[in-house]
């Protein structure tokens, strides 16, 4: 999808008769968009740049042009230890852990093909390889992360059995960071982890060293969301940290609520991850080039205005220094979510030219 951004440009005038080279109408008087406003209007559509007195040269006019969202990437980095093939009450009942997730994760992948990239890494390695071995290991991406991934990615899920020994989560998120980082891209990047629990590997401070490297992961850039099955108290415990460290915790009123993402049901997982995705890829607008009045543009979504929020709070901002890229947040990237990317506008404005 695209929306239209409304962009600064210098219009010169013809020193003889007093009107912009591009006038074509007799008596020219101020700029007067499609609106039929000489002070801005409604966004959208094309702005004739009019006189100023004594023949100078206006600042500037308006001129359409349309940009792409740019999609996420998202690596699903999957637990498939044995402990998945548990129910969620960590029995031998059913449905296992393994029959909540996978279903629910492909029905997300497959819905958000051409929304996000995907890709996958599964942890741990191997079968009866024992707990917390070199063999079991994360080494290898599964899938690499691709646009139109959704069959290849949700084909090597299916094919995936939880027989692994141990989890060394905190082995995973260092690895997938590895291969973020080899993405020469300026797409967004996120990890998606799915799991069950308390990371086993190493045996020494398991969870202190998987907290560390989602840690690690935010700093580099890419944030963790956490999407978990959990019973018992420690495996919370453990959840809540690798959701608080990934810096894309769950939102929720109630401070003793999980911080991680639910899935003690299918409905409920596929809920949570609908969250996450509209999240990560809706919401992420880049431009082709920096305004010329960075100071000075206005964010639309339909008729409504969005105002800047540096906090990231409830509006929108620039995504860094380069100022090519803007991001809504809050209500305003809720709305977009709802009513798609299409009724996003963005105006370039002149240094007086009012926008809002």
């Amino acid at each position: 999808m695209t929306f239209a951004a409304l962009s600064g440009c210098a219009a010169s005038i013809d020193g003889d008769s007093g009107r912009s080279s591009g006038d074509t109408g007799a008596g020219a008087g101020p700029g007067v968009d499609d609106f039929g406003d000489a002070t801005g209007g409604e966004p959208g559509g094309d702005f004739t740049p009019g006189v100023t007195t004594g023949g100078e040269e206006v600042d500037c006019g308006r001129q359409n042009f349309n940009v792409e969202r740019k999609p996420a990437s998202i690596l699903l980095v999957l637990d498939r230890s044995a402990s998945m093939q548990d129910d969620p009450s960590g029995d031998e009942g059913t449905p296992s852990k393994w029959d909540i997730v996978v279903p629910a994760l492909q029905e997300v992948i497959a819905a958000t093909n051409e929304a996000a990239s995907w890709g996958l890494k599964v942890f741990p390695q191997g079968d009866r390889t024992g707990t917390c071995t070199e063999e079991s290991f994360p080494r290898d991406i599964l899938i690499p992360i691709a646009g139109n991934n959704a069959p290849t990615v949700n084909q090597a899920i299916s094919s995936t059995t939880p027989e692994g020994d141990g989890t060394p989560t905190g082995d995973a998120i260092n690895k997938a960071v590895e291969y973020l980082q080899s993405i020469q891209n300026d797409d967004p990047k996120y990890i998606l982890l799915a799991t069950d629990g308390d990371p086993s590997c190493p045996k020494s401070d398991s969870d202190e060293f998987a907290v560390q490297a989602v840690t690690n992961a935010a700093a580099a850039g890419f944030h963790t969301f956490v999407v978990g099955i959990a019973s018992q108290e420690s495996k919370v415990k453990a959840l809540n940290g690798l959701a608080v460290a990934g810096l894309e915790p769950r939102d929720d009123p109630d401070p003793l609520a999980p911080k991680f993402y639910l899935a003690a049901t299918k409905d409920e997982l596929v809920a949570s991850l609908l969250t996450i995705t509209g999240e990560v890829s809706t919401c992420l607008f880049p431009l082709s080039a920096p305004p010329p009045n960075p100071d000075h543009v206005g964010v639309f979504v339909g008729d409504e205005a969005v105002m800047q929020d540096t906090t990231g709070m409830n509006g929108w901002n620039y995504t860094g220094p380069d100022m090519t890229t803007i991001q809504l947040y809050g209500a305003a990237c809720e709305q977009v979510a709802s009513s798609g990317a299409g009724a996003v506008k963005v105006i370039f404005g002149c240094k007086d030219d009012p926008i809002y």
